[in-house]
């Protein structure tokens, strides 16, 4: 038995602040013939007092990603602008980011996440890779990719993930069957935070912390409250600077620095029994990618505690909005979902034989995948800071300014999506799953 799944579509019009939208670039004036200095790249000025009163008032920037969106409209396709002291240069075009990729060095630096790092200094805490740069950032990064990123790797850990997916459709089916009208409507966004909590849990420590059933244990139900502070909080902090928030917002940072805490010590706690169940005897099956760290001795216990609290916090909204708007998708467009079940029954046999073979058997579903992606990206933006001098559409871009890279879609959306984090539906849509035979 299958799920066939429904959502409830309305029109948002997400860019209907976006008015008599005109082809890229066609207020701008044309990129110079001859190099032209930094202080030419059109400018994208606001004032800066007004946008922090409002960043405050909302609790973070709702509408970055639309703001943007109108900024390279009315400028063209580069401008600068200023973020306190800093000097931020913003191109949309894939030429430019690969001239930017072409100038990088073995150690490209980004910007930093200013409340985490915070928090771990103040805690005496080691920072891992998503919040490392430079050497530091280059020798962890090395002897994680063998056990995280490696096709290997995943080859190891797909059977986990797999048995988790299992288990929240069996948990979904029961509450589909306890329905008397044979169907579930439902907001599938905690479900699918708590099923990507629950996933990437197991492949970090394997051990399973059972958030897809109803009666959650107290340091469950701890541990996930934390989570959805610390994402909350983010928000709340990483627009404005230190030197402001440390003023207007004590209480938040106070929140902030608690919920890190919470799942500080929670992966403190998991390490530390991993190590000692490996001390007492090695494990003779694959048993999670902290235990592979720690069993080859590679990287020392501090560095592995830093990077799997970071690796235990980001995937979590990274995996639960993609596939709350794969979902959304699918149910908006009943042709193609009928098509990946198709794909996925006749696939059904070789899977449950080889998990691994998902990667290759579902084409379709894995092209479904990467739409989603494209229409809603998880991050709006990729960051770098230039190690060296660049031109850009006859423009000096001087080392050390930071560029940010806009991700487009190319069509207007139906859902309002909001910047908090990652990118994600301001209110999430609801789900309608139906069995089918």
């Amino acid at each position: 038995m299958a799920l066939r799944v429904k959502a409830d579509v309305w029109l948002a019009r997400p860019w209907q602040c976006l008015r008599k939208t005109r082809a890229l670039g066609t207020t701008a004036t044309l990129a110079p013939n001859t190099l032209q200095p930094f202080e030419a790249i059109p400018q994208y000025s606001r004032n800066r007092w007004l946008k922090m009163i409002q960043i405050l008032r909302e609790q973070g920037q709702e509408n970055l990603h639309l703001e943007m969106h109108q900024a390279f409209q009315e400028l063209g396709p580069i401008f600068r602008y200023s973020i306190g002291r800093t000097q931020v240069v913003s191109v949309m075009l894939p030429e430019d980011a690969e001239k930017l990729h072409q100038v990088e060095s073995t150690h490209p630096r980004r910007m930093h996440l200013e409340p985490w790092v915070a928090h771990r200094e103040h805690r005496g805490l080691r920072c891992g890779v998503f919040l490392l740069n430079g050497p530091e950032w280059h020798f962890n990064r090395l002897r994680l990719n063998p056990n995280v990123l490696s096709p290997k790797a995943v080859q190891k850990f797909v059977p986990m993930v797999d048995m988790v997916a299992r288990d929240f459709l069996e948990a979904l089916k029961k509450r589909v069957f306890q329905n008397a009208r044979g169907s579930l409507t439902m907001d599938a966004q905690q479900s699918l935070f708590n099923y990507s909590i629950e996933a990437s849990n197991f492949v970090l420590f394997g051990e399973r912390l059972g958030l897809l059933g109803h009666d959650l244990s107290p340091g469950s139900l701890k541990f996930i409250h934390a989570l959805h502070s610390m994402f909350k909080t983010t928000t709340q902090l990483m627009f404005l600077p230190r030197s402001l928030t440390r003023w207007t917002s004590t209480q938040v940072w106070k929140e902030h620095f608690e919920a890190w805490d919470v799942i500080s010590e929670y992966a403190n706690r998991c390490i530390r029994k991993v190590h000692q169940e490996l001390r007492l005897g090695n494990p003779q099956t694959y048993s999670g990618i902290v235990a592979e760290l720690i069993a080859q001795g590679a990287l020392s216990l501090d560095a592995i505690r830093a990077n799997s609290i970071e690796l235990t916090a980001g995937s979590v909204d990274t995996t639960a909005f993609p596939l709350v708007m794969t979902l959304f998708e699918l149910a908006r467009n009943p042709d193609v979902q009928q098509a990946i079940r198709q794909e996925s029954l006749a696939a059904e046999a070789s899977i449950a034989a080889d998990p691994q073979r998902a990667m290759t058997d579902l084409p379709l579903l894995r092209a479904a995948l990467k739409e989603t992606l494209r229409l809603y990206p998880v991050g709006g933006f990729l960051e770098r800071i230039l190690s060296s001098d660049l031109a850009l559409h006859n423009y000096h871009v001087p080392a050390g300014v930071l560029k940010s890279f806009r991700v487009e879609t190319l069509r207007q959306e139906d859902v309002q999506m909001v910047y908090r984090f990652v990118l994600m539906p301001s209110s999430s849509p609801l789900l309608t799953f139906r069995p089918v035979s």
